[in-house]
């Protein structure tokens, strides 16, 4: 997993855990995964939200 990034796209989050768009953005919905709507361009998604779904042991390098 590529985390060079500070902010990621929601197409991006879905490849890199192989889950569909759709998934990601009910995550961001319903507020499991924090997302940043910067305007006119579309959502993002902090590096440090990403990793907080992985448990401490587990979170890549």
């Amino acid at each position: 997993m590529n985390l060079n990034k500070r902010f990621f796209r929601p197409d991006e989050v879905a490849e890199m855990l192989l889950m569909s768009k759709r998934t990601i953005y009910r995550m961001m919905h319903d507020g499991r995964l924090p997302g940043v709507d910067l305007t006119k361009r579309p959502w993002r998604i902090p590096r440090d939200a990403i990793l907080t779904l992985f448990p401490p042991d587990s979170r890549p390098a």
